[in-house]
């Protein structure tokens, strides 16, 4: 497979049952934490799934792009303003729930553009899939008037930090999200920080 397979496009609502499944899989187990149990006999995909088929708010595919191979969706960069998540409404989720991410909810960079996901099918990683969908991302947050883009990545996630060191993210700040039986990460959560024109090393 070369790059040149590739397809980066706009994700369509068509494609929510994918972003689903990509997008809890960038979130490390966050999604299942906040959603699980809530709607008896609906996983936490399922439950995002609706979301992102509609046309409105920071779920929406709207803020999607996806890397198609031979008309597969094989990865997803989601994301938006970052000053979004002051009004969003948690109100429907567990207060426990809540507040064991409010560390997450309260560090970040205001005024940057904010890449919620991005994930990579196991199979199709080390393919230069990721950096094409964070160039789509970077050109996404400039023509939006952007001169920064923030991510979280959990901090026991090595492979992550890795690939965005490769692209040039700096760390910003640290979310100190505590361990969790059903969260189990260890470091809590840190912020990276990149300049959208900055140059960054081929992924």
């Amino acid at each position: 497979m070369t790059e040149d397979s590739i397809t980066i496009r706009p994700a369509e609502a068509d494609d929510a049952l994918d972003l689903a499944r990509l997008i809890d899989l960038a979130g490390g187990g966050v999604y299942e934490f906040l959603l699980d149990g809530l709607v008896p006999g609906l996983t936490a995909r399922e439950m995002l799934a609706p979301g992102l088929a509609g046309t409105a708010g920071s779920l929406s595919h709207r803020q999607s792009g996806v890397a198609e191979i031979g008309g597969r969706v094989v990865g997803v960069a989601h994301g938006y303003p970052v000053d979004w998540i002051k009004t969003e409404d948690y109100s429907g989720l567990p207060p426990d729930r809540v507040a064991h991410l409010a560390s997450f909810a309260a560090t970040h960079d205001w005024g940057s553009y904010f890449l919620s996901a991005l994930a990579v099918d196991p199979e199709f990683r080390r393919r230069g899939v990721a950096g094409r969908l964070l160039g789509w991302f970077y050109e996404r947050a400039r023509t939006g008037g952007f001169d920064r883009v923030t991510l979280h990545v959990w901090a026991d996630n090595g492979a992550a930090r890795r690939l965005y060191a490769g692209q040039g993210f700096v760390e910003a700040g640290r979310a100190a999200i505590p361990w969790h039986p059903r969260l189990p990460h260890e470091g809590g959560s840190v912020l990276l920080r990149r300049s959208v024109d900055q140059a960054s090393a081929l992924v």
